[in-house]
């Protein structure tokens, strides 16, 4: 079990020193050594970080301990380490992300002499990964956006002569199809666009229920022929949110769509509303005391676990004809709205979207 830290270092200066020392490293381990350096005490984060059961710790010499923790501790102390010096571990293995840090405390005549100081480095070094990758993102969405306002200006021509080609010959099949796949193309390049340089947001109170059946209307053409029943309840009331109406109406749809394509032969899409009690987050400063809830749920083939990881992520998509740019400006436009859009889905079952946006 953890050893107690004695009260011979309750003095004082060097216990406030202590204290703020502690708090400055955040979660971190502190070994108390004497004049020969071995263990007083340790405090309770002190084993874990080591890998080691508590009572190994006490009176030990630290280069007595077992392996990888003894070397690795040994070697910090080694003369002339100066202080405050970080001692990585040499190389990969359980403690490569542990950091050692030797302070000299106390007076010779002190019990106390050193503190090893033990700071496990794993999780700064999985943020450091993600904001280099992040700093990746927005190099390509840079170069992305550029590319696509190049593709965008070259696409005119190829359409006027395509639009020209069949105005002079209307049975021409071939023309027929570049036009086709043209359009296509500036519709890709507008989504790209879109993404990557989102546009200036006028917020002001939207009806969510009002805008949802609008929405609803919209999609009519893409169930013509297909066996998919819509069931809606829109039970939220009051259902005004703060937001653009026009950024909201381009979500709801990407959802719409999304379920209309996820179910291959029959099927129910289902929309939902109703008013939730809101969030109050301290570490974003976000409050919101009521928040409107929309729910949009498919039988459709539901999506694998793999895959789920990755659904809101740009670019990846699992249709053969799609963009992967969908789910990723509507998660983008329900942020700016400081929302929350979740996904559950059950494969052979169906997807269900949940999606949270604070009521007006």
């Amino acid at each position: 079990m953890p050893l107690p830290l004695r009260s011979s270092i309750d003095q004082g200066d060097l216990a406030l020193s202590f204290a703020h020392l502690l708090r400055d490293d955040l979660a971190c381990g502190a070994l108390l050594l004497d004049e020969g350096h071995h263990i007083l005490a340790a405090s309770p984060e002190a084993a874990p970080l080591l890998g080691l059961p508590g009572h190994l710790l006490a009176g030990k010499h630290p280069a007595h301990l077992p392996a990888p923790a003894g070397p690795l501790l040994a070697a910090v102390l080694q003369p002339p380490t100066p202080p405050l010096r970080p001692k990585p571990a040499a190389k990969p293995g359980p403690l490569a992300h542990l950091r050692v840090r030797l302070l000299e405390l106390g007076e010779a005549q002190t019990p106390v002499r050193h503190l090893l100081l033990l700071q496990d480095l794993t999780l700064a070094r999985r943020l450091e990964t993600d904001i280099r990758q992040l700093d990746r993102l927005a190099s390509v969405g840079t170069l992305a956006a550029e590319m696509a306002h190049e593709v965008k200006n070259a696409l005119v021509a190829v359409r006027t002569f395509a639009d020209l080609l069949l105005e002079q010959h209307p049975k021409a099949e071939l023309a027929e199809s570049v036009r086709h796949e043209t359009r296509r193309i500036d519709n890709i390049v507008a989504q790209v666009l879109r993404y990557s340089r989102p546009s200036a947001s006028t917020f002001q109170p939207v009806a969510l229920n009002a805008l949802v059946v609008r929405c609803l209307q919209m999609l009519t053409p893409h169930l013509q022929g297909r066996a998919i029943t819509l069931v809606s309840r829109l039970g939220a009331e009051p259902d005004l949110v703060r937001g653009d109406e026009q950024q909201l109406e381009q979500a709801v749809v990407n959802l719409l769509l999304n379920a209309c394509e996820a179910i291959t032969r029959d099927g129910t899409i289902t929309v939902e509303t109703d008013l939730l009690a809101g969030r109050h987050e301290e570490s974003t400063q976000y409050v919101a005391d009521r928040e409107v809830r929309l729910v949009i749920r498919d039988t459709g083939g539901g999506i694998s676990t793999e895959h789920m990881a990755h659904l809101f992520e740009p670019f990846f998509t699992t249709k053969k004809t799609g963009t992967g740019l969908g789910l990723a400006i509507t998660r983008r436009i329900v942020h700016e709205h400081h929302g929350l859009i979740s996904a559950e889905s059950t494969p052979g079952r169906g997807t269900s979207f949940q999606v949270l946006l604070p009521a007006a």
